[in-house]
């Protein structure tokens, strides 16, 4: 299955208005309080300790990646069965080649950043997010995930997104980065048959649903073409103010539109997402990396528009050679 590899910007001028937005109240920078009461267990961070691993946890607790290099051995992952990954249809042996040396590991850490992670977990909210008990069973029993990382199964990614987002992209809803791979994942698996989305629509929001259905088609034009679009209509326009949004094909074929608050929403749960793909260190050897790319280039868009509503911060790469002013 394909999708073509353009997705259309729409402008102010050229489109009227039609949908009704959510109001983004992402711009506060503080925990969901509508997440937080749902919190139960252990009232600190620590109890995800465990269930999610030391980078995540590590994301989590600062809120953005960071350079790791002397702090992390990178060991190669023996146990791991790329066969059970979502990597596994990728034929160009190069190519398989530089994935398992990417993601076929498994990170031993320095006690300087488990004291470091332990310590700032202690001092933050329990468990925020909470998937709906109709969500996962649909999941279990009408859909087939593969793994997207040597350093957990599936859930343990969907998990971290749906729970960074319920943290820190207040005001739009977790259950999007739950689901975001449901319609399909960048090395063309679709966990979900299309003829089931009748009964996913019947589980979420209208917004919800637009979000999920959009999310794996709307990243891969990210990284093939979109992201190099809305720099060069910043850099060509002064900015951004005058566009509307992006009309594209969902990988079910149906032609998607996300405007005004939707496509910058859309544009956080991107950036959230792409956090779990960062290299742990070396930073500077990955500037030609896609996932870097996209996400120091995405991070800064967001920030000069003034359209970073989640609290994702680069400041922890400051001083990485390479990066432009990620950390700016």
């Amino acid at each position: 299955m394909s999708i073509s590899s353009a997705a259309r910007l729409i402008s102010s001028r050229s489109v009227a208005h039609t949908r009704c937005a959510l109001q983004a109240s992402a711009c506060r920078r503080t925990v969901s309080t509508a997440a937080g009461s749902q919190n139960s267990g252990d009232d600190s961070a620590l109890s995800l300790l465990g269930p999610l691993d030391m980078r995540r946890m590590d994301l989590i607790c600062h809120r953005g990646p960071a350079d790791f290099e002397g702090r992390v051995t990178e060991v190669t992952n023996n146990e791991l069965d790329w066969n059970k990954t979502i990597f596994h249809t990728m034929k160009n042996p190069i190519v398989a080649a530089m994935l398992k040396e990417r993601f076929g590991k498994k990170p031993l850490w320095a006690d300087s950043v488990i004291s470091d992670v332990t310590k700032t977990a202690a001092s933050l909210p329990g468990k925020q997010y909470h998937a709906p008990a109709k969500i996962r069973h649909f999941m279990a029993t009408e859909c087939e995930f593969k793994n997207e990382h040597a350093d957990g199964g599936f859930d343990d990614h969907l998990d971290f997104c749906a729970e960074y987002a319920a943290r820190y992209f207040p005001g739009c809803s977790p259950n999007v980065l739950f689901l975001h791979s449901i319609c399909g994942v960048g090395t063309n698996l679709f966990p979900m048959d299309f003829d089931k989305l009748p009964q996913l629509e019947a589980l979420l929001t209208p917004n919800e649903f637009l979000h999920v259905q959009a999310f794996p088609a709307l990243q891969r034009h990210l990284f093939i073409s979109l992201l190099k679009s809305l720099r060069e209509h910043q850099a060509a326009k002064g900015g951004l103010g005058t566009l509307r949004g992006v009309t594209f094909k969902a990988y079910h074929g149906a032609t998607l539109t996300l405007e005004g608050a939707d496509f910058w929403d859309q544009l956080n749960y991107q950036l959230i997402h792409n956090l779990d793909f960062l290299p742990l260190q070396r930073w500077s050897t990955y500037v030609g990396d896609p996932a870097v790319r996209v996400f120091v280039q995405l991070h800064q868009l967001l920030r000069d528009e003034g359209k970073l509503l989640a609290d994702i911060t680069a400041d922890r790469l400051r001083d990485a050679p390479g990066l432009g002013d990620a950390g700016a």
